[in-house]
């Protein structure tokens, strides 16, 4: 599978088959979807690859995501997608597979506790969750927290067999910010230095969390570099990583 380039957005937020237009979060995401595919279209060729860290589709439930999918899925290039927080939609991967064939969706890739090799870049990803430091974090998300910790060691155990000698550009999606300018080491950050990870690309941010946002490298250990995908951050332009 030849690889042109690869590319990152997240946070599409579309809701083609639900009313709830991003538009109400400021004039930034005024027509944000014809931003998207006009973008899309200028950038990414049929043979290139997009990495989508989560929050794509406002849909409650699978069924009522076909328009949402289908606009993804009719853009040029191979599109490798994890979990956001606003995905209620998601479900099992068995699910969603039969549901994306069943529907025609043939260039959307599930990547939850896998690895996916990509020429010569291998990619995992997974939801994360909110940061200890946040000042609303609770007994509640410390659970969830520790338990999105074993997911990410999940994926970077999966990228560790797939590419036992680091020959490859190590790439992990996580939907929420697993650093931030505030709190750069995490619990989060150590397993990505451990895994050796060459690049981490998240989204979740919007607005004013922009200013939270840390991109460039991070590590004690290992250089991390840490890329902000969120789609009003990159101007709703997939950002070119490779």
């Amino acid at each position: 599978y030849r690889v042109m380039s690869v590319y990152a957005i997240s946070d599409l937020h579309l809701s083609l088959g639900t009313d709830k237009p991003m538009e109400v979060f400021g004039p930034s995401w005024d027509g944000y979807t014809d931003k998207i595919k006009q973008n899309w279209l200028k950038t990414v060729k049929e043979d290139d690859v997009v990495l989508m860290p989560g929050d794509l589709s406002w849909a409650t439930y699978l069924d009522d995501t076909v328009a949402d999918m289908s606009f993804i899925d009719e853009l040029p290039g191979r599109k490798l997608i994890c979990r956001g927080n606003h995905d209620y939609w998601w479900t099992t991967v068995h699910k969603m597979e039969v549901f994306f064939e069943e529907k025609g969706l043939k260039s959307i890739e599930i990547v939850r506790n896998n690895a996916i090799v990509i020429d010569q870049v291998v990619v995992s990803g997974t939801r994360g969750w909110k940061n200890p430091s946040d000042s609303d974090f609770s007994a509640q998300d410390r659970k969830i927290y520790d338990r999105e910790l074993a997911r990410m060691k999940l994926c970077i155990d999966a990228i560790l067999k797939m590419d036992p000698e680091h020959n490859m550009l190590r790439v992990m999606m996580i939907h929420y910010p697993p650093i931030t300018k505030a709190n750069m080491h995490t619990d989060a950050a150590k397993l990505l230095e451990a895994g050796q990870i060459d690049l981490c690309i998240y989204g979740h941010l919007h607005g004013r969390g922009h200013s939270i946002a840390f991109e460039g490298e991070s590590g004690y250990n290992y250089p991390v570099r840490y890329l902000c995908a969120s789609s009003d951050f990159v101007d709703f332009a997939p950002v070119k990583i490779i």
